[in-house]
């Protein structure tokens, strides 16, 4: 039983975690958010590259100078269909700290569903400190190299496509740190629940949520389907009598 004497402190070391989580978590939303914009443009990549492709159309404007972040002088449809690449895997990389956040990332489950919010929460914690903190950070730190070659030797695609590529490698070490920001939002949660009883984290609430909004989905359907059938037994059972 905990002692009541503590709850302040419980309380107080709660609110001071959930202060210090809510920021982190909140910009991993909010990158998150605006990150899934890119899938509008990657649609318009396509399209357009396809478009280009039948209509034979190599080269869609070339302006000389000045160079232009990505692509140099001109727009062609190597660049695009290399942007449309490229795209893909920033939307993949910043879409991690949202997917981690509303729970909707792919995971092996055997107990985690079984536990107590609490148990949830400690093993979220253990987790991000063990394994997802330390690899996202090992991973950038390891790619920031790439990145310095890349800017320093002025690396471009040899088929007339992206230049700068610089660029594009650097979001791999940005990505990841964004998501250790939110994996560190999340700890921070994931204690406010521990030092504070009455918290859930916000995440832990949607999927619950969730999950009593589908178990209500079903028990309406099953009553619909059993008020559908009650009138025709009824009627049948009418029938039956009246021969």
């Amino acid at each position: 039983m905990t002692d009541p004497r503590l709850a302040p402190w419980r309380a107080q070391g709660g609110a001071v975690c959930d202060a210090l989580g809510r920021p982190l978590v909140g910009l991993g939303l909010w990158v998150g958010r605006l990150t899934s914009w890119l899938g509008l443009a990657i649609i318009l990549a396509v399209l357009t590259t396809v478009t280009l492709n039948a209509l034979g159309i190599n080269e869609i404007a070339n302006w000389g100078s000045p160079d232009v972040l990505l692509f140099g002088t001109a727009i062609t449809i190597n660049s695009v269909t290399e942007l449309q690449w490229h795209l893909f895997g920033i939307l993949t990389l910043f879409g991690g700290t949202y997917a981690l956040h509303s729970d909707t990332h792919v995971r092996v489950d055997l107990l985690y569903q079984r536990l107590s919010p609490r148990g949830r929460a400690v093993v979220d914690i253990l987790g991000h400190l063990i394994m997802l903190i330390p690899f996202c950070l090992l991973i950038a730190w390891l790619s920031k190299h790439f990145v310095t070659m890349s800017y320093m030797s002025g690396e471009k695609s040899n088929y007339g496509g992206l230049v700068d590529r610089y660029l594009i490698k650097a979001m791999l070490p940005t990505g990841l740190v964004f998501l250790a920001l939110g994996a560190l939002g999340q700890i921070f949660e994931n204690l406010a629940c521990l030092f504070d009883p009455a918290r859930t984290p916000e995440r832990l609430k949607d999927h619950e949520i969730a999950s009593l909004a589908g178990l209500a989905d079903q028990q309406n359907a099953a009553q619909a389907t059993t008020d559908a059938t009650a009138p025709q037994n009824h009627a049948d059972g009418s029938h039956d009598n009246a021969r």
